[in-house]
């Protein structure tokens, strides 16, 4: 009998895009609108001074952002939130994974989710198993065992899950909460991949299968600083101790650890291990290392190497400061050093292919010689050449993972965070997974000229394809259906290519129990042409992210202007746009998205999601009506 401040939350993905949001009361629709982020500003100085509250928002689940909004709604009224989101499911270990927030807050007697599946190819290994309740990763998935699967045909899918309140109760107790997870992936019959094409537009997956693992070099570089003290430095232990037995026969390895000073540990001889003070030397003196690491060598992943490695990790202990800039110094002359001598090695066998590698974690941000972010990365771009592709783990709170992921994004690879919680080595070992297997190199995808407008192609050029993993490019066509692709690597024998044709695509509807969902419900661009400028925003954001302001200003400028035009004509949320969010009798609002801080280990955060899984890119469409109390 009284209006209620009303609020709508939820978690999503952290590479999804906002695309729209709707607010329905009294059967009058209020649709949020895309502005540049400065534009927006004096619309949320308005909303501020005026009292109102401006949307704001909270994170709490992994790998996440939240989208949070209040509204005032009038005694007996009823209203309706619509949010869609649009995100391109990244093949991992093998699957696609769509992960879906649930949390109405309490048990409901009416709770429905319903995901669709439409692809080109054959869709195999679908599962959904029971809905996860923590964050922590659980090693042994279960079935869910009242989930409705129906497959139209072999390249569809329509997956309903309706609990009732009692299936709600053994989740969540009286407020059931979690994540519906769906994992599959497609039949590959072309070994050079699929080509689709739509509308002037196309995209090419890439993912080979039957090729054996690349011989691999890995330097792991290990944060011994005093914070890593206690339950981090026994989780560090606990994975190493798995990851080292998962080396393959053939890999090489060797093993850097740093607090204040850096070692570089001697597999043959613990006594005979390099110990590197911190280098107090200005930014452009020349580095040299000492000569007696001129001759260190990597270690072949033999059973007996491996067993010395392990009883190194196990007598580690944590003290002293974070000397970032020299064990990273000190990791590249490794890698390179030991990356030349073992093709020498492999000259006469026909076995030269090796990627070379750096793991590297650290909890902290660097107090120990240079401590400069940008000269960090500057350094390292300069020292690192021929590049080692340089993986960064930011474990725990204290990491800046701004840094971490610029700093491998310079390097042809990708950064991770750790988040504190008992399942810490757990997220070690997946992530050391994800890059174990590198099948190729050197991946490059080549074009005719006539056919592909070469200025909106996305990455063509990739260091390496991992077992599971998948490679996508996308681009313009000067020729409305007709493309050859392409593509040339290194593989463990030796130089490889292929060539595939493009297949035009019918855009397509998927039948469900809840009847016809297109692709699109207002299909003003088609949906190749969606994932094309998804792909592009994404791309030159993470370009701009890794350009010094002050010396690459003006090419920073002219990517976030290109990046802010897509966003904009396509409608995407993203860093450099927010979304006005439209309040029936109040003044807009500016609602942004935060990403997860990481401080939750407990349950996930709350959520409300209904997805929509169309062709290729997943969308997120929640419809939720409050009543007033």
């Amino acid at each position: 009998n009284n209006s209620q401040e009303i609020f709508f939350h939820m978690n999503l993905p952290e590479t999804a895009f906002i695309t729209s949001f709707v607010i329905e009361i009294n059967e009058k629709e209020y649709e949020a609108y895309l502005k540049e982020k400065q534009e927006a500003k004096e619309i949320y100085d308005k909303a501020v001074a005026s009292g109102q509250s401006a949307g704001h928002v909270a994170a709490s689940s992994r790998d996440s952002n939240q989208f949070k909004i209040s509204v005032n709604v009038e005694a007996m009224g009823k209203i309706k939130f619509t949010l869609k989101y649009e995100e391109l499911l990244q093949r991992t270990l093998g699957v696609y994974k769509q992960v879906i927030n649930l949390n109405p807050g309490q048990t409901v007697r009416d709770l429905q989710v319903n995901v669709y599946i439409t692809e080109s190819s054959d869709i195999k290994r679908l599962f959904v198993p029971e809905i996860k309740v923590t964050n922590e990763i659980e090693t042994d998935e279960k079935e869910n065992k009242i989930v409705n699967i129906t497959r139209p045909s072999d390249n569809k899918a329509v997956i309903h899950y309706s609990p009732n309140v009692n299936d709600q109760k053994k989740v969540g107790g009286s407020c059931f909460e979690g994540q519906f997870i769906v994992q599959y992936d497609v039949d590959r019959i072309h070994p050079c991949g699929q080509v689709l094409i739509d509308e002037g537009y196309f995209v090419h997956f890439y993912a080979p299968e039957g090729l054996n693992p690349l011989r691999k070099l890995v330097v792991f570089v290990l944060d011994l600083s005093g914070s890593m003290f206690g339950r981090k430095l026994t989780q560090l232990k606990q994975a190493m101790t798995t990851i080292l037995d998962e080396l393959r026969e053939g890999d090489y390895f060797s093993i850097v650890d740093f607090s204040f000073s850096v070692t570089v540990h001697n597999l043959d001889s613990p006594i005979g291990s390099i110990v590197i003070s911190p280098d107090s030397r200005s930014h452009q003196d020349e580095i040299k290392l000492p000569s007696s690491l001129e001759v260190q060598k990597a270690y072949p992943a033999t059973k007996d190497y491996v067993n010395k490695a392990k009883q190194i990790i196990f007598k580690m202990t944590a003290d002293g400061g974070t000397n970032i800039y020299d064990a990273l110094k000190t990791a590249i002359k490794v890698s390179q050093k030991a990356y030349e001598k073992i093709r020498n090695d492999l000259k006469d066998t026909n076995e030269e292919a090796l990627e070379p590698m750096i793991m590297f974690l650290t909890d902290g941000e660097p107090t120990v010689g240079m401590t400069n972010l940008g000269s960090i990365r500057s350094m390292v771009r300069e020292l690192n050449i021929p590049r080692t592709a340089i993986y960064s783990l930011g474990f725990g709170y204290g990491a800046d993972m701004n840094f971490l992921k610029k700093l491998s994004l310079e390097n042809g690879a990708f950064g991770k965070k750790i988040y504190e919680a008992s399942d810490a080595d757990l997220q070690l070992r997946n992530f050391y997974k994800l890059i174990s297997s590198p099948l190729l190199s050197n991946v490059t995808f080549t074009y005719l000229p006539s056919q592909v407008d070469d200025n909106s192609l996305t990455k063509k050029d990739f260091r390496s394809l991992f077992h599971g993993s998948e490679l996508i490019v996308a681009g313009r066509l000067l020729l409305n259906d007709e493309v050859q692709i392409d593509v040339h690597s290194l593989s463990s024998n030796g130089t490889a290519s292929c060539t595939v044709q493009g297949t035009k695509i019918p855009v397509d509807k998927t039948e469900g129990s809840a009847g016809i969902v297109p692709v699109e419900d207002k299909k003003v661009y088609g949906s190749l042409e969606r994932l094309w400028a998804y792909l592009t925003v994404k791309q030159l954001l993470d370009k701009q992210e890794t350009l010094d302001e002050g010396t690459d200003r003006n090419e920073s400028t002219k990517l976030k202007e290109t990046a802010l035009n897509l966003a904009l004509k396509y409608k995407f949320v993203t860093p450099l746009t927010s979304l006005v969010v439209v309040k029936p009798n109040q003044t807009d609002a500016i609602t942004e998205l935060e990403e997860d801080s990481g401080k939750n280990d407990g349950l996930l955060a709350p959520s409300y999601a209904m997805p929509i899984v169309p062709q290729f890119m997943s969308s997120g469409s929640a419809a939720y009506s409050f009543p007033g109390s």
